[in-house]
């Protein structure tokens, strides 16, 4: 799971087919993997969408006590009603690591980074797309495809939450 939540700033993505980011383009963020009844997510991204390019941020909850987050910047495309990006290894070695809400010292931060990235070096260059699929109980799955290949092992459950709908980073 580990691995699948590290992707998350590669693979997110959303929406209907003929606009997978209509949400987003509404103001709307992912919230991956929730806990509907908690208010919870595991990871969250958000998009600036400019013509059929994206830039995403995407915030991953790693440890509860204390709490440690990353966040992580990535830019795609979108194409044939998904979003594609090429996974870069340097955009999770660039992620700020943050410690109860503040930036990590360098040592958490090197610690958490070194983590991340052994776990996404495999995959570093390798282009992935994500498709929207209706899921059970009103989710969405975004079914990742790395270099053509469905994964389903790296394809996420999420919905589309906004900031009075009260979601935050957890479990």
């Amino acid at each position: 799971m580990l691995t699948s939540l590290l992707l998350l700033a590669a693979a997110a993505a959303g929406g209907q087919a003929d606009d997978p980011v209509a949400p987003a383009r509404a103001g709307k963020t992912q919230c991956v993997v929730p806990d509907q009844a908690k208010k919870t997510c595991v990871g969250t991204t958000s998009y600036k969408i400019s013509g059929n390019s994206y830039e995403a941020t995407t915030r991953l909850f790693l440890a509860p006590t204390p709490l440690i987050t990353m966040e992580i910047r990535t830019r795609g495309t979108v194409s044939d009603g998904q979003l594609c990006e090429t996974i870069k290894l340097a955009d999770f070695q660039a992620g700020t690591v943050y410690m109860n809400g503040k930036p990590a010292e360098d040592a958490t931060a090197n610690a958490v980074k070194s983590q991340l990235t052994a776990a996404v070096a495999p995959l570093d260059g390798k282009n992935t797309c994500t498709t929207i699929k209706p899921a059970e109980n009103g989710l969405l799955l975004n079914e990742l495809s790395v270099d053509g290949a469905v994964r389903p092992d790296l394809s996420q459950k999420f919905v589309w939450v906004s900031d009075k709908d009260g979601y935050k980073l957890g479990n």
